[in-house]
Formats: structure tokens, sequence, C-alpha cells
């Protein structure tokens, strides 16, 4: 039987952890054990990606330096180390991919990886990624662009408080990069070239937390679904203040075409934020 490989390609801060925690807990899948593999962006988009493979190496020095007689025979060590060899030997051999992938599977229907960077990729990464299994599907998950730049200035400032949003609001709205990962129709546009639509699952964030959300997903993988906990979120951002207006608006008008282009798709599925902020900043 050939597994299913379900990729998350994003949108980052739009639920892709919590739907890895998610699916790790269900008996039919085989999750990563890296928790963003970053093997097609590295190649794709090394100029904003390949610094993920130079701090994999960083961390398994660091991993190494902290062996010690007692604890060198430890399973759990033995397994991150391993997976982290596995990885290293993707950059230059593509084939370890599957390997990786499927090291520890048990034969479990579905793999499963979720790397929001994967949402930068062209029609030439999405090809790539397409031919490297026999049954390759994505999901893709869209959070009002807005909303999931703010989680992410704010995340940003958890980790670092001196991280200044005012100061650093602009500079990283005009970004490429950040532009690329808020991009969601060219994202699905480059997809589609090489996945078509009946391979690619979307879904709303405001809807993800929701079983049937959730049933959905598990009906495209094409395995059962289970309970999910839909009160807890995973890897969210901590300090829960409300965007300001201003800085709503200047958002808003950066993203304008991303939000007619998926409310050119979803004239009449768009969640409530989206539409609020449409009609509000007249996008």
């Amino acid at each position: 039987m050939t597994q299913t490989l379900l990729i998350c390609i994003g949108a980052q801060k739009a639920g892709t952890t919590w739907l890895a925690d998610y699916l790790r807990n269900h008996q039919q899948v085989h999750v990563a054990p890296v928790k963003e593999v970053h093997f097609f962006d590295a190649r794709f988009v090394p100029q904003w990606c390949a610094k993920y493979e130079e701090e994999m190496l960083t961390e398994f020095q660091r991993q190494t330096v902290l062996l010690t007689t007692e604890n060198c025979g430890d399973p759990v060590i033995q397994q991150r180390l391993h997976a982290m060899l596995l990885r290293f030997r993707m950059i230059s051999n593509p084939n370890e991919y599957m390997r990786f992938m499927s090291w520890g599977s048990q034969g479990r229907p579905v793999l499963f990886e979720a790397t929001p960077d994967y949402s930068m990729l062209g029609k030439a990464g999405f090809r790539f990624m397409r031919e490297i299994h026999p049954d390759v599907k994505l999901v893709f998950l869209m959070r009002n662009p807005a909303d999931r730049f703010w989680s992410s200035l704010t995340f940003n400032r958890t980790h670092n408080p001196k991280f200044d949003i005012e100061a650093m609001f602009d500079r990283l709205l005009a970004r490429e990069d950040f532009m690329l990962l808020a991009d969601y129709g060219r994202t699905l546009q480059e997809a589609e070239s090489a996945f078509g639509k009946d391979r690619i699952h979307l879904e709303f964030y405001k809807r993800l937390f929701h079983q049937a959300a959730v049933d959905r997903i598990c009906g495209f993988a094409g395995i059962g679904a289970k309970p999910a906990d839909i009160r807890t979120r995973s890897n969210a951002s901590r300090g829960g203040e409300n965007m300001p207006t201003a800085l709503r608006a200047r958002a808003c008008a950066a993203y304008a075409h991303i939000y007619r282009a998926i409310a050119g798709r979803f004239a009449n599925d768009l969640p409530e934020s989206w539409l609020q902020d449409m009609a509000r900043f007249k996008l």
C-alpha cells in the first residue's frame, strides 16, 4: 500500500502547529520527527530559508556537546540525533526526504509534515514536491492577512521583548519574504499548477478549531476522524493586545490584493472578519 504524504504548506500563524499536534496523536498518522522540515523551501527559496539548515546543524552540535557517558544510551536522545542526521542527508541527496518521512512510521497510512514557509514556493518547487512521492496531498490554512501579520509580530516580541513592533511594522510589511508568506492567492495559483485543485484542501483559521473542519481534513487525508481538543491553541502569541486601528488600516491596504483574490474564490464563504475588514477599509 502506498502511503499518503500529507504536507501542510501554511500559512504561518494560521494553526499549523495545532494541526500537527492533533495529527501526532492520530493512530493512522506518522508526523515528521522534526517540527518543521524545511526541505523544499531550503532548496527553492534559499535566499530566505537556507538559514534553517544552518540552525539545525548548530542545534545538532549543541546536542552532541551535551552527550555524556551517562546519557548517550538514552533512546530519546538517540532518536533525536538520528532524526537530525537523516535531515542533514537531504542537503546532498533529495531522495533522503522520503526515507526521513517514513522513518518510524510503522506502516501508518499517512505521513505528515507542516512547514509554513512552503507557502513561498513557486511552480518549480511545487512540481518537485508533487513528484517526490506517488501520492502527495496539500493542506493550506488561511487566516485574515492582517490578523496573521499581527500575530507574527506579537509572537516575535514574545520571544524577544526588545522587538519594537511600531518601528518594524512597515519594514516587515513590505519585505519580500513576509509578502510571500501572506500572498495566499499567489501560493494557491503556484500550487494548483502542479497539484490541481483536487489535491489541495483549504481551511480558514476561523473555522479550523471546530470538529467539522478537522473531520474534513481527515476525510481529505483518507483517515478516520477523531475528537479534537478545540479549546487549546498551540504556539500561540502571548499578550493578547488588539491591533491598533491605524496599523490595521496599513496592513489591510498592503494586503488588499490578497483579500480580493481570496474573496474572488470564496465570494459567499469568507469568514466575517475578512468581510468586515474589506468593508471597513474599502478594499
